[in-house]
């Protein structure tokens, strides 16, 4: 009979987080007004805020509304500690977890490395999973990081 590290697998859907939108919307709106107040020609300027808003349109895209390849919409962690990534064009990933994941009481960053080549990075903060599945991810999370 073969052991199970955990009792069952993990199933994480996160949906969009306000705190991440917000964050999005403030930290680039300041890098705007950064770019526009620079002592430099203004055709830098301009390329330096497209380069800002092409940022966001990206960013938002992939970790808030879920849209485009390169997104995550859901995740298993299955009980031997094996990951399993669905992207944002259905395709179902077998992926390693790096151990350049951030595990925070507020914050989870994981980090993955897909086996047949790339990487993929899921930012989940207290609102996008509900506080049960947030709070047994922390957990596992502190396990494996410890063992």
């Amino acid at each position: 009979m073969s052991s199970k590290k955990y009792g069952r697998p993990l199933h994480l859907e996160p949906r969009s987080s306000q705190y991440f939108a917000m964050a999005l919307f403030v930290l680039h709106g300041m890098a705007l007004v950064v770019a526009t107040n620079l002592t430099i020609p203004g055709w830098m300027s301009i390329v330096l805020s497209v380069v800002v808003l092409a940022n966001f349109y990206t960013t938002f895209n992939i970790h808030i509304l879920g849209r485009g390849p390169n997104a995550i919409l859901s995740m298993v962690w299955d009980n031997d500690g094996e990951w399993k990534v669905i992207n944002g064009q259905g395709e179902e990933l077998e992926v390693s977890l790096l151990p350049s994941s951030y595990v925070h009481q507020y914050l989870v960053v994981l980090n993955f490395l897909i086996n047949k080549g790339g990487r993929r990075t899921a930012i989940l903060l207290r609102d996008s999973l509900d506080p049960k599945t947030f709070r047994e991810l922390l957990v596992r999370m502190r396990i494996e990081a410890d063992s």
